[in-house]
């Protein structure tokens, strides 16, 4: 069976960067899968007021599937592929099975079956200023939005999801503080995995 590690924090605190910094070395041993792939799409609801951050925009028995085939190793395991321009789900593609699978989400571990799902659940803990201010940055830079754009998406949404996901992180099995730099901290955790691997034999 392989290992799956939870990666959650709220938006902005850095987890795709922690799940970056464990796959480096890891080679074909690890995979990453993401919570932005489960979206089910707003339908014919205007996006600009569709709530993203809530957990019903999530296709949660999807997710479950998708680290229970992880967890076992079983094919074909398809994973949605999300158009985030378009709204919705155009295809799906084929995950191949790895010994480690890192599942990254800032709400999707609000729900307690996909919290038992994975084997370890890491929490990367930001404190929410320092976390809005990079979320701002990375939306205008990456993701073409202007500061009202950002800022009124986190008053009316994001803010109220963070509260939730601030919830869980006495849930996690590991923290991660991320003010400043957790690259020191990822080493470790890195290695941990790597004997975690072994102990396991998986």
């Amino acid at each position: 069976m392989a290992l799956v590690i939870g990666v959650t924090g709220i938006s902005g605190s850095g987890k795709s960067r922690l799940c970056s910094l464990l796959a480096e070395g890891l080679q074909q041993k690890l995979t990453i899968i993401c919570q932005d792939s489960f979206y089910k799409g707003c339908g014919h609801t205007d996006p600009e007021v569709y709530n993203f951050d809530d957990l019903e925009s999530l296709d949660l028995e999807s997710i479950l599937l998708a680290i229970h085939n992880c967890k076992n190793q079983q094919q074909p395991n398809e994973i949605p592929v999300y158009d985030h321009s378009q709204h919705k789900r155009v295809g799906y593609r084929n995950l191949a099975p790895t010994k480690v699978v890192l599942v990254e989400g800032h709400m999707m571990f609000q729900d307690p079956a996909i919290r038992d799902a994975v084997d370890y659940l890491l929490y990367v803990d930001t404190d929410m200023d320092i976390a809005v201010v990079r979320r701002l940055k990375r939306d205008i830079a990456e993701r073409g939005r202007n500061v009202d754009e950002v800022t009124g998406r986190y008053m009316r949404h994001v803010r109220q999801a963070a509260l939730k996901t601030i919830n869980i992180r006495n849930k996690a099995d590991f923290i991660i503080p991320n003010n400043q730099s957790f690259t020191n901290a990822a080493n470790l955790l890195r290695q941990y995995i790597d004997n975690l691997i072994t102990e396991k034999g998986t």
